[in-house]
């Protein structure tokens, strides 16, 4: 397959996952009273929820070729803060 075609079909992909995003987040929304109401209702959707986001993570993984990243468990460091930003004093411009 010659790389332009390949990036198409990469792209026309990567398009088709952000679409599938957006349904997901316009059900949930949806269903989020109903789920509130129902305790087995919510359990069911968190593993269908669960099921699809996997499905989307492995393939947006074949994608970009990347690996996952793997959690990491402990204490958070610190933030790092450039010392210009945390004196308050902004660049100058020439």
């Amino acid at each position: 397959m010659k790389a332009s075609n390949r990036e198409r079909v990469e792209l026309h992909m990567l398009t088709s996952l952000a679409r599938s995003q957006r349904a997901l987040c316009r059900i949930i929304e949806t269903i989020a009273d109903q789920v509130a109401v129902s305790e087995e209702l919510a359990v069911h959707m968190a593993e269908n929820l669960k099921t699809i986001s996997e499905y989307q993570r492995s393939m947006i993984q074949k994608i970009t070729k990347q690996s996952p990243r793997q959690r990491r468990l402990g204490t958070p460091g610190k933030p790092w803060i450039s010392k210009n930003v945390a004196r308050g004093s902004s660049p100058t411009h020439d």
